[in-house]
């Protein structure tokens, strides 16, 4: 975008499908954060809550909290969340773990099941996007 651009500027849709489908959208000036491949491991490399799906969504998204803290931002200037899953029917303890970081609309996102991660240990791998307007940063 060169300086005499405008900001893009979303439009919002009617979603039909409560629950299943989602958008968000982002205005004005700021900064995209790009956060990927986050796991449960800590700070010291160890995979935290082997075998606990929802001790290792916890762990990725207060790592993601902060991260985003690093930039100037928190997880509600999350747009958009891609989890991969090793088991899809892990989503009830997720979505609980979720609701505790949360408490309105989560962010638009996208939960895929892959037959592993790089660790076996691994259970659930989180990518986000989060947008930082220029009001909040600095």
């Amino acid at each position: 975008m060169t300086h005499d651009e405008s900001p893009p500027v979303a439009v919002d849709y009617h979603v039909p499908i409560p629950g299943f489908t989602s958008f968000t959208t982002a205005q004005g000036t700021g900064k995209f954060v790009f956060v990927s491949g986050v796991t449960s491991r800590g700070a010291d490399g160890e995979v935290r809550a082997a075998g606990d799906v929802a001790g290792q969504t916890d762990q990725i998204l207060r790592t993601i909290k902060a991260l985003l803290a690093e930039a100037g931002g928190g997880l509600h200037h999350i747009k958009q969340i891609r989890t991969y899953v090793t088991d899809i029917d892990g989503w009830p303890q997720i979505e609980e773990i979720w609701h505790r970081y949360w408490s309105e609309q989560f962010p638009a996102s996208t939960l895929v099941q892959v037959s592993r991660l790089f660790d076996k240990r691994q259970l659930i791998e989180t990518d986000a996007i989060a947008f930082i307007p220029d009001s909040v940063q600095g």
